[in-house]
């Protein structure tokens, strides 16, 4: 006997991953992505990887922190992670829109998303540039560990229904931004 799940045995977080797919799919096969994973990877093409998604969080993260009340980590990770390779990053915002709660956690359950996808990628960089740097903070966000994912998800399991509308557009957002830096 099969068991079956009926809609109520799903959260919204899972739901909101069911939503999200296609989107997901779009940033993981994006040509830099693609390129990072299939080649051997390069610092100027680790760099670029870096640079582009430093463009989508410089603008995106500092009104989500204002409504989630916090500092997030990505910021300084990229821009460490960065300077260590000689780059610097382009100018950080001096205006960022302003985000509600959910639209902020939307934000958030993108970017832990792509931390934990960026497990897979870690090693290849390791391996490809570890004799030339160990500026690997971002893609080794949270030391591997899944505590911020599981708050993010916590929280948005929380929300009420009214504002759930709020956190997919929030996240699908971050991740056509994503895809349209990791593609140009």
């Amino acid at each position: 006997m099969t068991a079956t799940r009926s809609l109520r045995d799903f959260s919204f977080s899972d739901c909101l991953r069911d939503e999200l797919r296609r989107e997901q799919i779009a940033v993981e096969s994006a040509p830099l992505v693609m390129e990072l994973i299939h080649t051997t990877p390069t610092i100027d093409l680790y760099s670029q990887v870096l640079s582009r998604w430093y463009r989508v969080v410089s603008a995106i993260q500092p009104g989500a922190d204002r409504a989630l009340g916090v500092v997030a980590p990505e910021m300084g990770w990229l821009e460490r992670d960065l300077a260590e390779l000689g780059k610097t990053p382009c100018a950080r915002w001096t205006e960022s829109p302003d985000f509600t709660l959910a639209e902020s956690l939307g934000y958030r359950f993108a970017i832990e998303s792509q931390h934990l996808r960026s497990r897979v990628i870690l090693p290849v960089l390791r391996h490809a540039l570890g004799g030339v740097t160990s500026a690997f903070r971002f893609f080794g966000a949270h030391g591997g560990q899944t505590a911020s994912w599981r708050s993010v998800v916590g929280r948005i399991d929380e929300l009420d229904t009214g504002s759930r509308r709020d956190v997919l557009v929030g996240a699908r957002a971050t991740l056509v931004a994503l895809d349209c830096a990791l593609s140009g």
